[in-house]
Parts: structure tokens; C-alpha cells; sequence
């Protein structure tokens, strides 16, 4: 595979991607029975009249992107182009974010490291299937 196939990924599908999995992660870790657990599990310290800085959703914009860019990368060089197999390659590209997760949470030495792989793991394993229908759908 070469960055040639960039002239073949469906940009729409990759923008479209990106928006889902960002809402979708609003969702998730707003909710209060996630939120109170994933803050609780990653030993999240903030004061109670904080917000989070506006940079890092600019950020995680941005890498969501990145890897829809890459998922569509992999659709187009693995021919995926069907729903169905959008779901799959989601999978395959989640399951390494799971992966990742798991590395980080075991060695950054979180509180309750399983339950923050279970968090973060778990939502970016769903986003990515979806991320992986949406892109193998628009193929």
C-alpha cells in the first residue's frame, strides 16, 4: 500500500466518520455513570468549577480524523466496500486501539487500570466499527 490511495478515500465518508465518533465519545463520557467511573478509574483530578480546555477536543478532532483517514486507507487498499465489511475492518482497527489502551492503562499505573481499559477500550472498539461502516458503506 502507498499514500496513493489517499485519491481514492471518499473524504465525506472520512469527515462523517469523524463527526459520528466525536459525538458519539460526548456521549460516552459525559454520561454520568461513565463519567463518574472513567474520572474515578483514570485518577482524573479536576476542580469542581474547571472546564476542560477547548484544545483538547480540538485535539482528539484531530485524531479522530487521522485514523478515519487511516481506516479509509485500509478500506480502499483491502477493497472493503460494503457495510458489512466496513464493520470488520472497524473491528480489526478498534481491537489495535484496544490493544493500545491496554498498554497505556497498565503503564501509566491508572487507579483502577481495568476499569479504565474497559472504558476507553470498549467505546473506541464500538466508534470504530461504526467509523468502519460508515467508510465501507460510502466505498
Amino acid at each position: 500500500m502507498t499514500f496513493e490511495v489517499l485519491s481514492d478515500v471518499n473524504w465525506i465518508a472520512v469527515l462523517v466518520a469523524t463527526i459520528v465518533w466525536f459525538v458519539l465519545g460526548a456521549g460516552w463520557y459525559i454520561a454520568p455513570p461513565i463519567a463518574t467511573r472513567w474520572v474515578r478509574a483514570g485518577g482524573i483530578e479536576m476542580p469542581e468549577d474547571a472546564s476542560p480546555d477547548p484544545k483538547v477536543f480540538v485535539l482528539t478532532l484531530v485524531v479522530y480524523f487521522v485514523v478515519a483517514v487511516g481506516t479509509a486507507m485500509l478500506a480502499v487498499a483491502t477493497g472493503t466496500d460494503t457495510a458489512g465489511e466496513g464493520a470488520v475492518l472497524g473491528a480489526i482497527v478498534g481491537g489495535v486501539l484496544v490493544c493500545a489502551a491496554a498498554i497505556s492503562a497498565i503503564y501509566d499505573q491508572k487507579p483502577e487500570p481495568l476499569n479504565y481499559l474497559w472504558i476507553n477500550g470498549f467505546f473506541n472498539l464500538v466508534a470504530l466499527i461504526v467509523v468502519g461502516v460508515i467508510i465501507g458503506a460510502w466505498n
